[in-house]
């Protein structure tokens, strides 16, 4: 096979970017956690509410076996073997009865998203590492499939969830065809530029975790803690307070994943205006939006809200992935990003924990993410201010 006639195929392109589409799906099926609670009145609630977050633990073991998994298998049967956990685990609470049993499968999914995760954008820089136009196209597109396949899936789920909480998990059958495109259309390349030998050291390890890198993981992994009270605690609050049903959370859900991909996509255009005021002006969007979804009353202010929190936080990670650029030199970019990511997944584990200690009723949860964006506005600001003084004296 020529490969190199291959890569140029719509049909490889378009498979390549497919395994993307389920990064980001995991929580989708928090709408049905109001009928999952009534399911097992046995379950604390918060336990419940571990089913959207408790994926993030097992990605975070994928994550850390990857690269020995890559070594002994290849890149190819690694993410055969993640789209067919995706599949087969997420799909199986269709049938199954047993919360604790759905609680492991839940992990089984994260931890099939974990170990190809990176290899979503890795693979693409291997393959089109000589094709730098393409590139650059594909690692666009590929970002976006992350919302694509949440907002398709957060679409479909409106419906499946008026069936019953069995059938939002149906969602997770869409990684079996693409399973199938994979094994038969993708030929991954043996030998790339890219092998070479980087090594850990202790002084990698000290210039890949420096004071900036640090900060940028505690405040991802609070951000975390603090967003995902939204995939958990929205559906609750619309029904406690006759907003509409679980389908209307779907929606929501999908409304702000929308909103967010034209701002990540414009985020680089923001940045050369606003540089490190984008940050601000990020955390003032989610502190608003927030704000705004906790006092609802009406479905109009609803929307508005879940639009405004949509445009900040599809800042959000742009802006922490652009930090970790200027923070470490280009060969060790992988380590300091590996270290957001786990936190970024910590924070999503423990959210529901964190969040029932700071607030039991689901407008006061919703209301505390908006105090924690808010707080982290007036730090930002007080450092922009503080670094500034600083640049002219």
């Amino acid at each position: 096979m020529d490969i190199e006639k291959e890569v140029s195929k719509p049909i490889f392109k378009a498979t390549l970017l497919a395994i993307s589409l389920f990064i980001m799906m995991p929580s989708v099926i928090s709408p049905a956690l109001p009928l999952i609670e009534k399911a097992f009145p046995n379950i604390p609630r918060v336990t419940v509410e571990l089913l959207t977050t408790i994926p993030n633990f097992g990605e975070i073991f994928g994550l850390l076996i990857n690269p020995f998994l890559v070594k002994k298998i290849g890149r190819k049967k690694v993410i055969l073997i993640g789209l067919a956990l995706v599949g087969i685990c997420g799909t199986l609470p269709v049938i199954v009865n047993s919360f604790w049993l759905i609680f492991i499968l839940r992990i089984l999914l994260g931890f099939g998203i974990g170990i190809y995760n990176s290899l979503a954008i890795s693979l693409i820089m291997m393959i089109y590492e000589n094709h730098k136009t393409e590139l650059n196209r594909l690692l666009g597109f590929q970002n976006i499939m992350n919302d694509v396949g949440y907002i398709a899936s957060a679409f479909i789920i409106c419906y499946l969830v008026t069936l019953s909480w069995h059938a939002v998990f149906w969602v997770y059958i869409l990684a079996i065809p693409v399973f199938f495109m994979f094994e038969h259309f993708i030929k991954v390349p043996k030998k790339t530029k890219h092998s070479s030998g980087k090594h850990f050291s202790l002084s990698n390890i000290k210039q890949a975790f420096n004071s900036n890198i640090i900060y940028l993981s505690i405040l991802t992994l609070l951000i975390y803690i603090f967003y995902m009270a939204l995939a958990y605690k929205l559906p609750s609050f619309i029904v406690d307070f006759h907003l509409g049903n679980e389908s209307m959370a779907s929606l929501m859900l999908a409304v702000i994943a929308i909103t967010g991909i034209p701002c990540g996509i414009a985020f680089n255009w923001l940045y050369t205006k606003l540089h490190q005021w984008v940050w601000v002006l990020c955390m003032v969007l989610n502190a608003l939006g927030f704000y705004l979804i906790s006092s609802a009353r009406n479905t109009f202010v609803l929307v508005v809200g879940c639009i405004v929190l949509g445009a900040g936080f599809g800042i959000v990670m742009p802006y922490i992935f652009k930090s970790i650029s200027l923070s470490v030199p280009d060969q060790l970019s992988n380590l300091a990003t590996t270290l957001c990511l786990i936190m970024m997944d910590i924070g999503a584990v423990i959210s529901p924990f964190v969040i029932s200690i700071i607030a039991k009723n689901s407008d006061k949860a919703l209301l505390s993410s908006a105090i924690f964006f808010g707080i982290v506005t007036l730090i930002e600001v007080a450092r922009n201010i503080y670094a500034s003084l600083k640049h002219k004296n």
